[in-house]
């Protein structure tokens, strides 16, 4: 394990749902009333929305990853700071089993796996061409039918699968395509390995659709695992990004089966950038 303790800084309302989440990763948590300048020896540091606030840049100075809590992306200020990555983790709902899931990746170091957001069995498929990702596309579109997804959800993982074959093609692959379920989420990742995903081009797709009302046009500049990312954003419950640089990269998303409701950019569960040592 990386470390044993973890830091919350949280309204007392929501202490002990954040204590609970955090110790059955099995971290010991100090509450504070402020983001301390010391973190040494910390796995995380937890805070929420009114203490990200009152922090401001003092958060870049922070030595342990951190995850705000009772948040969204229709704040410019957690944009900010997620672009400059002092923030790598937004969980919407303290009571989201996402909280417990980070704390323990990021305690672990343990990042890789869609296992840990679903308890179904797992499906995969190595993709390493146009017919192959078509056929690809096909096969997970037809196992979420039999898994209970409702229509506009099938469609919307036909068009996230595609959009991450498409990025990981055009990165060089081959991809791996992997799907598994339960009885509230459908989980769909595609991993390469290049390693190339950085924090910074998922945040900037986000503040693009968000500046462009989920609709904007992809930017020349930008290639590569960057180009459609607005597009998953924009369709998923949640996002999970594990990259180890140069290595390998697993963008893991989450759908809901539970709920009808048509996802939005700013709307997302948790959106997450896990970066292995």
């Amino acid at each position: 394990m990386r470390g044993q303790r973890a830091i919350c800084v949280c309204h007392e309302d929501i202490r002990p749902v954040v204590e609970a989440a955090l110790t059955a990763a099995g971290l010991v948590v100090e509450h504070l009333a402020q983001v301390p300048a010391e973190t040494a020896g910390a796995a995380l540091v937890i805070v929420d929305r009114a203490a990200r606030q009152a922090a401001g840049d003092r958060l870049a100075l922070v030595g342990a990853p951190v995850v705000v809590v009772g948040d969204d992306l229709d704040d410019d200020g957690l944009i900010t700071m997620m672009l400059e990555a002092p923030v790598s983790h937004l969980v919407g709902d303290p009571q989201d089993k996402d909280l417990g899931i980070t704390s323990a990746k990021l305690a672990s170091g343990d990042l890789f796996g869609l296992e840990k957001y679903v308890s179904g069995r797992v499906g995969e498929r190595r993709v390493a061409d146009e017919i192959a990702k078509r056929h690809a596309i096909a096969e997970v579109t037809a196992w979420a039918e039999t898994a209970g997804a409702r229509r506009p959800t099938i469609h919307r993982i036909n068009t996230v699968v595609d959009e991450l074959l498409m990025n990981a093609l055009r990165e060089g692959g081959p991809a791996m395509l992997r799907w598994a379920a339960d009885e509230h989420t459908i989980a769909i990742s595609v991993g390469d390995g290049q390693g190339a995903l950085k924090q910074r081009d998922v945040i900037d797709h986000v503040r693009r659709a968000r500046r462009d009302s989920g609709r904007p046009e992809p930017a020349s500049e930008q290639g590569g695992a960057g180009l459609g990312l607005y597009l998953v954003l924009a369709n998923v419950a949640s996002l999970v990004v594990n990259v180890a640089p140069g290595r390998k990269t697993e963008v893991v998303c989450l759908f809901d089966l539970s709920k009808s409701s048509r996802p939005s950019v700013a709307r997302v569960r948790s959106l997450h950038v896990f970066s292995a040592a």
